[in-house]
């Protein structure tokens, strides 16, 4: 799977049990939170990828979060992604519930 996060984030996953914290975004905590959720349908070699791609991705974030310039894009861009990954993802299926 492709790195789905444009800005130099990556995106997504921790294991099941993990929890990312907010970002402080909702359009991007919501795609976060189903990617967390969904990486476990991932084939089992690429769910370590999947973690790290979603802190790294979170952590840029939260970093960026309240940047009044960075702010609109970073919304637009979470609100995109998630709606591209309904259609074209490895994990389309769990990300359109």
């Amino acid at each position: 799977m492709r790195s789905v996060f444009a800005f130099g984030f990556a995106l997504l996953s921790i294991s099941p049990a993990f929890a990312v914290d907010p970002t402080g975004i909702p359009q991007c905590d919501s795609l976060l939170k189903k990617y967390e959720a969904c990486s476990a349908e991932l084939p089992p070699k690429r769910v370590h990828e999947a973690q790290k791609e979603l802190l790294e991705g979170a952590s840029g974030i939260r970093a960026n979060a309240e940047n009044p310039t960075l702010r609109p894009d970073l919304e637009r861009f979470c609100t995109d992604t998630f709606e591209r990954m309904k259609t074209d993802s490895d994990i389309k299926d769990c990300m359109s519930k």
